[in-house]
């Protein structure tokens, strides 16, 4: 009874003492203690964020004052912990920023990271010591501490007030002393850091080391073995090349059958070694005939799969690929013999050429690695046979054939000028009389300035500075855009938009302004959109704008793959990507802007690309300047069919033989039977002619450039426009293309007719949009920069495409001209043009003259029988108008008749009645 009373009551004492904890921890002294807990970690984590807000704004203040951007007192800032660190203080702010995170980071290990921290600015002093003692300035013997640290602190560098401290203390060491002990401090510090063993690690790359070693003289024992297994090929009797390629091929011959009698065996489904039988026997087991095989696995090297790369051997790689070519040879022909080199001598250099190349395919597997060098040298193996073949050749023939295999010159910058042919007889258009002349040689691209030099790298940086200043712009309109590429051109940037669901393209179009004045830029194009993208695109000027030169549009790919003979490079678009056009898929261009905007280079960049580009056979040009100064170096060149005009009227002349030689074509089409030019050229190459009779003659495409537009308008409007529209009308089928220029983009210069049959525009710069609308029918060309910068717009084009064009100076058109002029004979001009050009100027002088009005003879006598004449008598006599009295006037003047006027005096007569009769019988 007693122990069941103990039993009970140590029962009860326990339950007592789990209710008193229960009422402990749910008592409020309990909450409290719970509270106050989570408080204090709470305003720990407070005081956490405020130190570390507080390092960062230490280290920033400090960072900047490194720079000169804290004001006065980021001055004194910086003058004193240069002073105190030197060279170091410019990375002393990310230290103390760093330390201070790593601190409270690691708080439950807040010894070790107090022992690393310490260590960390211990190794920051141990640095300055070291630049200190390595530069000398100020001498550390000489100088005191003060003097170092007004220094540092001057100069920004040295190793500061203790960084010479620490360098004074170990001045008795000397140098070399200093350095080391420097040096192991340094190294203490480190392994404390890191807590990294530095001779384990030392040990480790020994190592490492040992094992490159060894695995290089794994290496080079296959190498030495493959070498020995291949001389051992060779018996005393020293066997030839033919002889030893011959075994080789019987031992190719057996591995091959031995691989197709295995390949017979699985596809017949033969199995060797196992018992379809399910049952044990009952006797015991017999020993098999073929015991298990145990051996050491061998890599195949023979399998292929997708880890068979991993295997590395010398030897099998090249017995794998000469085996490869054996039988390549085995089973291509299975029964040629070897050729002997000696008997090839007496062959044509076609057969030794075909011959050489087998040989060197046969043998250039076995050439010496690049790895051993001198190891067959020291082997004393002999030349393969074909090098020996090769010596035994004369070096003319081993030359002929480095030229048949295409090999040429390593330091030869350019190619040589293509020569056609030395000379060949050629027909002129309309009739030329065949004359022999030398083929045309194509300048060379050496002729022409190199590129300039690439923008700097610091334009990337620039244009993202740009774009999230325009984004930024529009963000405070309410426009919320998303830059989704920026393509850098030679003298402008796009910068393309995709604007939020929402917003109205108008909208961003009636901010140029304001993007303008924020981005601070000259002038702005606003794409909305671009063509092909959902993107509004805006075109800001570069900073430094860059040049695009001929010969890299010449060297282009695109330029040089291009088939049409009157292809010409336009220049290079906003992306930089070469932009290269053909003027037969124009079919004419208009070219227009503003002076100095670009037209007469751009006018030359089309010649050029046609010189470089087209035979004078292939494509003629008839090139009109009646500012006689910018198409006057072209003459004497191959292609143009008659000296450059520059009379205004003789201009005129040429258009008109233009139509009528456009009429010829035609009549020739209609009579072969085809429909264009290049159908004719196809009927006349195909075209078998009878002996003793001339083929017809080939049909050259034919470019006419005028210069300036405004001034033949303004000489003979009627006839011109007429010309003009007839040939772009008609011309197209025939090959006759027009690119004509102007500086004067106004209505009565690009009429109506004229702009409806010219459907590709060049709009350079121009001063106003009307003068824009009147080029491409659209604004756009007033924002341009001038100086090659373009709106190029074809025909087929939805928009114009923003292009800058390529630069042509005058010593490289100069340098082009001479060089044909100097590599092909005296340039024969078309007299048929030449005199049709003469005969339309002469009777449209005779029309000028025969045109005299009705009433020139009346008046004539009118006012002879007067004594005087004047424009108002000549309007109340005859009852006309001022306009038609004063022409009547003007003709009477241009006759002698009368004088020119005086005022408001009336005219004086010159011609008596007499002479006046005699003028008119002479003139009708």
């Amino acid at each position: 009874m007693a122990s069941g009373g103990r039993s009970s009551t140590a029962k009860s004492s326990k339950n007592k003492a789990k209710t008193t904890a229960v009422k402990k921890n749910t008592s409020p002294a309990g909450k409290r203690k719970r509270t106050t807990k989570a408080k204090q970690q709470a305003a720990n984590q407070l005081r956490d964020e405020v130190l570390v807000l507080l390092s960062f704004a230490v280290a920033v203040i400090l960072l900047l004052s490194n720079f000169n951007l804290a004001g006065s007192v980021g001055v004194q800032i910086k003058w004193f912990m240069f002073g105190l660190f030197g060279v170091m203080e410019y990375i002393f702010p990310i230290v103390v920023a760093a330390s201070l995170i790593f601190l409270i980071s690691n708080r439950e290990y807040i010894a070790v990271a107090r022992v690393k921290t310490a260590a960390v600015y211990i190794l920051m002093v141990l640095l300055s010591a070291m630049a200190l003692r390595i530069g000398n300035r100020p001498d550390i013997a000489e100088s005191t501490l003060m003097e170092i640290f007004h220094y540092s602190a001057v100069h920004n560098t040295g190793g500061g007030f203790f960084g010479g401290m620490l360098c004074k203390l170990l001045k008795p060491l000397g140098m070399f002393g200093s350095m080391v002990v420097l040096l192991l401090l340094i190294i203490i510090c480190l392994i404390v850091i890191t807590e990294k063993s530095f001779i384990s690690g030392v040990m480790k790359m020994q190592k490492s080391g040992s094992r490159m070693v060894h695995a290089a003289k794994q290496d080079y024992d296959l190498y030495r073995e493959h070498s020995a297994d291949r001389q051992r090929r060779k018996p005393d009797e020293e066997l030839s090349e033919e002889e030893y390629l011959a075994r080789r091929r019987e031992e190719k011959l057996k591995k091959i059958q031995e691989k197709e009698e295995k390949a017979q065996a699985r596809m017949n489904k033969k199995a060797r070694g196992i018992t379809s039988a399910t049952t044990l026997p009952k006797e015991t087991a017999v020993e098999p005939d073929n015991p298990i095989d145990i051996h050491e696995i061998v890599v195949d090297t023979q399998r292929e799969d997708e880890y068979s790369g991993d295997i590395y051997s010398p030897v099998q790689q090249q017995e794998q690929a000469y085996d490869y070519e054996l039988e390549s040879i085995l089973t291509e022909e299975p029964e040629e013999e070897m050729i002997n080199p000696v008997e090839t001598e007496s062959m044509p250099d076609e057969t030794i050429h075909g011959l050489s190349e087998r040989l060197e395919q046969m043998t250039g597997q076995y050439q010496e690695p690049e790895m051993y060098p001198d190891t067959y040298a020291e082997n004393g193996s002999e030349p393969s046979a074909y090098e020996a073949y090769e010596q035994a050749l004369p070096e003319e023939t081993v030359e002929q054939d480095m030229e048949q295999d295409g090999y040429e010159a390593e330091n030869a910058e350019y190619p040589e000028p293509e020569v056609m042919g030395d000379a060949e007889e050629t027909a002129g258009v309309s009739g030329q009389p065949h004359t022999k002349v030398q083929r045309y040689q194509f300048p060379p691209l050496s002729l022409l300035n190199q590129a300039s030099s690439k923008q700097g790298g610091s334009q990337d940086r620039e244009n993202k500075a740009t774009a999230l200043r325009l984004q930024q712009t529009l963000q405070n309109f309410g426009v919320k855009v998303t830059i989704t590429d920026i393509s850098c051109g030679p003298a402008v940037t796009r910068y393309e938009l995709q604007p939020e669901q929402g917003v109205k393209v108008s909208k961003i179009v009636s901010l140029s302004d304001d993007i303008k004045l924020n981005l601070a830029a000259a002038d702005i194009r606003i794409e909305a959109p671009i063509p092909g993208k959902a993107a509004i695109g805006i075109e800001v000027p570069n900073k430094v704008a860059g040049s695009v030169s001929i010969r890299e549009l010449l060297e282009s790919e695109a330029f040089e793959k291009s088939a049409s003979p009157i292809t010409f490079a336009v220049g290079k678009d906003i992306a930089g990507k070469t932009i290269v056009a053909d003027i037969a898929k124009m079919p004419h261009l208009l070219i227009a802007g503003a002076t100095g905007s670009g037209k007469s280079v751009c006018i030359n960049t089309i010649i050029m690309s046609i010189i470089y580009k087209a035979d004078p056979e292939d494509v003629k040009m008839i090139m009109i300047d009646p500012k006689m100064v910018e198409l006057r170096v072209y003459d004497g060149i191959p292609h143009l069919m008659i000296p450059v005009v520059i009379d205004p009227k003789k201009a005129s002349g040429a258009l008109n033989w233009a139509v009528n030689e456009m009429t010829d074509r035609y009549k020739k089409f209609a009579q072969m039977g085809v429909r264009n030019l290049k159908g004719y050229n196809d009927e006349i190459a195909k075209m078998e002619v009878p002996e003793g009779e001339e083929p017809p003659q080939k049909m050259p495409q034919l470019v006419i450039i005028i210069d300036e537009l405004a001034d033949l308008m303004m000489v003979a409007p009627g006839e011109v426009e007429d010309a003009i529209c007839r040939l772009a009308q008609l011309a197209r089928a025939a090959g006759i293309h027009l690119v004509i220029a102007t500086q004067r983009p106004s209505v009565n210069v690009i009429t109506g007719l004229i702009k409806a049959n010219v459907p590709s525009r060049i709009a350079f710069a121009v001063s106003s949009g009307v003068d824009s609308r009147t080029i491409i029918d659209m604004n756009g060309a007033e924002k341009l920069l001038g100086k090659g910068d373009m709106l190029f717009f074809p025909s087929g084009y939805p928009k114009p495409v923003r292009v800058q064009g390529a630069f042509v100076s005058d010593d490289e058109v100069s340098r082009v001209v001479d060089f044909l002029k100097e590599n092909s004979q005296e340039v024969v001009y078309d007299e048929a043009v030449s005199e049709s050009i003469t005969s339309t100027q002469s009777q449209n002088a005779h029309n000028t003259a025969s045109e005299k009005d009705s009433y020139f003879a009346e008046a004539g006598r009118f006012i002879i029988e007067k004594e005087k004449g004047s424009i108002g008598m000549l309007q109340r006599y005859y009852k006309i108008g001022f306009n038609r009295a004063a022409r009547i006037m003007d003709q009477l003047a241009d006759a002698g008749v009368v004088g020119p006027e005086v005022g408001t005096k009336p005219r004086k007569v010159l011609m008596t009645p007499e002479e006046f009769e005699t003028y008119l019988k002479q003139n009708t």
